[in-house]
């Protein structure tokens, strides 16, 4: 402790300046102040800095309006660290029944003396103190006149994506679906296949209860596993031993839909941080002749850090951007997991809402096409497959593409189902139009994605 601030909460609140104030991303900016303070962090308190740090970033929007209609005065003109005091406290108060009241005001308030504005320690103090006796009542916007606003205010989204979603779904649906991407994400983990097969998981989970005292539940996928609690991530966990890698259930049917064989020679077009490439090499048990390529060398390390804790081998890597990579082999199976909005892992992602913008999407929409284009032209042999994904469900991003495809090439590609490469209970996910589509808020709480298969004829 330091003048009455606990080390966790004064990490919990830099980090939040760093993300909302500098674009930084919440991965980053933990690791990089985990590496400065680790040695001083227990593994509750890295628990208790994620849950203040994500779910501020999940309530941004509404808890700012609550603590601007509160303190009556521009907060845009106050300092980073007062803004993040108040919305940190705040979330403390309104969403943490196990924080007192008190700690989160005289946490948040030491937080901005120890920042050097001692000045602005009695307003801080003065405005959550209000918050905290819940004295005030704010109308909101109609939830029949206002629906943008209403709904944007009501689960914290920027407008502009709430008005978006509207056009493709409706009012009840769209309440489903902001109320999901609110709530944190579940603790799905894959098993590595090479060393626990699947019908031995159950063995796993009894290791997992009784070394770690991790508590599991099977998923309909038999390759997931779902845990109550925060997984051990600790140096000897079986995670560090490599018998299973986080990942969700629907990035797993991704590997599904590769289907990759023995000898076939596969590539992963953007393979970090790992899961997707690592799943692709465990499906085929080791005998593909599988490379990956990623562009940002620290996704390729992080790639290859994964791949070494699952004892994953013979991999060839390339350091390269997709669009200057020619072979002088093409390939019999493409994973291109695109560059993307990201919409569909917004719980995962949080500091999304409040850092992407429309424009965004057409972006990665012209990108995407030119990396589609490079994949059919150049790296997929006659008869190869290609398999695209995003983490998305916006139909730009998806359908629109297979139309693209569609006009471009003709009878020259052909487009599989995915159907006969899914379990059966996953089939449900494939539209008319043969496309993966996962939405946000679904009924098996997994991440919003949508793939397709194509196959170059010629």
């Amino acid at each position: 402790m330091t003048n009455g601030l606990s080390l966790a909460r004064e990490i919990a609140y830099d980090a939040y300046v760093r993300v909302m104030d500098h674009n930084e991303t919440p991965d980053d900016v933990t690791e990089a102040l985990y590496a400065k303070h680790g040695g001083s962090l227990s593994r509750l308190d890295r628990n208790f800095i994620k849950e203040l740090l994500y779910g501020s970033l999940r309530w941004y929007s509404k808890i700012y309006w609550i603590v601007q209609n509160t303190a009556k005065r521009d907060l845009s003109k106050s300092s980073p660290e007062i803004r993040a005091a108040l919305v940190v406290g705040t979330y403390q108060i309104f969403y943490m029944d196990r924080v007192p009241d008190r700690a989160a005001v005289n946490e948040s308030a030491e937080y901005v003396r120890k920042k050097g504005q001692a000045q602005a320690v009695s307003f801080v103090n003065g405005i959550l103190r209000q918050i905290a006796r819940r004295a005030e009542y704010f109308p909101k916007p109609d939830k029949n006149t206002k629906q943008v606003e209403y709904l944007s205010l009501q689960f914290a989204h920027p407008e502009w994506l709430v008005r978006r979603w509207l056009t493709h779904f409706k009012f009840d649906r769209m309440e489903k679906m902001l109320a999901a991407n609110n709530q944190p994400p579940p603790w799905t983990v894959r098993i590595n296949q090479l060393k626990t097969p699947l019908p031995e998981i159950h063995l796993l989970q009894q290791q997992l209860l009784r070394d770690e005292r991790s508590h599991t539940d099977r998923r309909p996928l038999r390759s997931a596993l779902a845990f109550q609690q925060a997984p051990n991530l600790e140096d000897n966990s079986l995670f560090q031993k490599g018998y299973y890698t986080i990942q969700d259930e629907a990035s797993q049917l991704i590997g599904l839909l590769v289907d990759p064989q023995a000898g076939e020679r596969v590539l992963d077009c953007a393979a970090g941080p790992g899961g997707k490439l690592s799943h692709v090499y465990e499906l085929s048990e080791g005998k593909c002749d599988l490379t990956a390529v990623e562009k940002h060398p620290i996704q390729m390390r992080k790639a290859q850090e994964t791949c070494t804790r699952l004892g994953h081998t013979n991999i060839h890597w390339v350091e390269s951007d997709l669009l200057d990579y020619r072979p002088e082999e093409r390939f019999d199976k493409v994973l291109l997991d695109a560059p993307c909005s990201g919409l569909g892992v917004l719980r995962r992602h949080p500091e999304g809402k409040w850092q992407k913008r429309q424009s965004l999407i057409s972006t990665m929409v012209e990108l995407q096409r030119q990396l589609l284009r490079h994949v059919i032209e150049n790296l997929l042999k006659p008869g190869g497959e290609l398999v695209y994904s995003v983490c998305s469900f916006e139909p730009d991003e998806s359908e629109q593409h297979v139309a693209w495809i569609r006009e471009n090439y003709g009878d020259r590609i052909e487009l599989l189902s995915p159907v006969p490469r899914l379990p059966d209970y996953y089939k449900r996910y494939v539209t008319r139009a043969n496309l993966l589509q996962v939405y946000a808020g679904n009924q098996d709480d997994m991440d919003g994605f949508a793939a397709f298969i194509v196959k170059a004829k010629l």
